[in-house]
């Protein structure tokens, strides 16, 4: 046996020191304290964040609101900007026709809705009184083999304790809350947008200084083509939507509806959800043109199913044209997606989204791959 040769232990294994451990191998750190108060430290901060993001939520959902409303305004201010008008005046242009917008509709909708959803609530018992004497009623009855309004007091009663009002007049004071804290949501947003609007060119520019220069110009591209997408994504939409709402205003007030108007902002509020939004609308209007008449009911469904028709083969590929070139089943997945994390206003932003991730994946992660010839070394 040669003198340099390792001399094997009593059990025939070599004998193992920690300084023959390769060094990438090692567990335990030099400073372990001080490395798991760093972590321990990284980890609090992380949930700090995300509690405070979790605060946050409503006054970040209205930022992100804001800008893309603004983005929504930008295909006008081009529009002005083709025509010759300077860009100042084309984006003080767009921020006074949308101020007057907003005062305009506030001071002919707000009254209107309050006064509709008034007699609204003050026409239920008639509505009721009307459909028990309907013939259609006593038949369901009779066949059910119970009154359905006596079942109906029954619960009434039963639920209607003094506990019970107590919790709903705190109820209600909840609803008063929320709607001063909408009115101020709305105000916010409202002055966000008219910012993001005016300063949208140096926001663009600041953001694309962030990048290397060597991708300055590629960046400022995708980023130029993504405000583009989305602004025709929610000018589109709101345009499609405004359609929508006149379309159910005018069929409800051919049926002679009191609540015209109230139904109209539903219509648009709903209808702005992509792709599903005119189908839901089209059960939530039947329904609520059943307590004018059966026959209501009837001529809305057949109305409003043909206007949806027109909507999605002759009036949808008009507005968006080939802006927005988002296939219909990632629609729908966005669409559901958005719906389950942030519930309406997730599903309001679906599109936008998905044209934004779709452009960037045609611009920069397609390109990338189809310059890897070769495989990597």
């Amino acid at each position: 046996m040669s003198m340099d040769s390792k001399v094997p232990d009593h059990r025939g294994r070599r004998t193992f020191t920690l300084s023959s451990f390769p060094k990438s191998l090692a567990v335990v750190p030099g400073q372990p304290f001080a490395t798991g108060f760093i972590m321990a430290a990284g980890a609090l901060l992380a949930v700090g964040l995300a509690m405070v993001v979790v605060s946050m939520s409503s006054v970040l959902m209205s930022i992100t609101l804001a800008l893309f409303l603004a983005l929504g305004m930008t295909p006008a201010v081009n529009a002005l900007k083709g025509r010759g008008m300077p860009h100042g005046w084309s984006v003080l242009t767009v921020i006074v026709a949308f101020v007057l917008l907003t005062i305009g509709i506030a001071a002919l909708v707000v009254p209107a809705i309050v006064r509709q959803f008034t007699e609204f609530l003050a026409s239920i018992p008639q509505e009721i009184d009307a459909i028990q004497a309907s013939q259609w009623y006593t038949e369901l009855s009779e066949s059910m083999g119970f009154n359905a309004t006596e079942q109906l007091l029954a619960a009434f009663e039963t639920y209607f304790t003094a506990e019970n009002l107590l919790a709903l007049s705190g109820g209600v004071l909840h609803v008063g809350m929320g709607i001063v804290n909408g009115i101020s949501s709305a105000f916010l947003v409202i002055v966000l947008t008219l910012y993001f609007v005016s300063t949208l060119d140096p926001m663009k520019l600041a953001v694309a200084r962030l990048v290397p220069a060597y991708r300055r110009e590629k960046f400022s591209t995708t980023l130029n083509s993504i405000v583009f997408a989305v602004g025709k994504a929610v000018a589109g939409a709101v345009t499609l939507s405004a359609i929508n709402a006149a379309v159910v205003l005018v069929i409800f007030l051919l049926l002679g509806s009191q609540v015209a108007v109230l139904f109209a902002l539903m219509a648009f509020l709903i209808t702005l959800i992509p792709m599903i939004g005119s189908v839901l609308f089209l059960i939530i209007g039947t329904l609520g043109a059943l307590l004018i008449s059966p026959s209501a009911a009837l001529v809305f469904l057949i109305a409003y199913f043909i206007y949806v028709q027109l909507e999605a083969y002759q009036v949808t590929p008009r507005i968006m044209g080939k802006a927005v070139n988002v296939p219909g089943v990632l629609v729908i997945i966005a669409a559901m997606t958005g719906a389950a994390l942030m519930g309406l206003f997730g599903a309001l932003l679906a599109i936008p989204i998905t044209a934004s991730i779709l452009i960037i994946v045609r611009e920069i992660v397609i390109p990338k791959r189809d310059a890897q010839t070769e495989p990597p070394s």
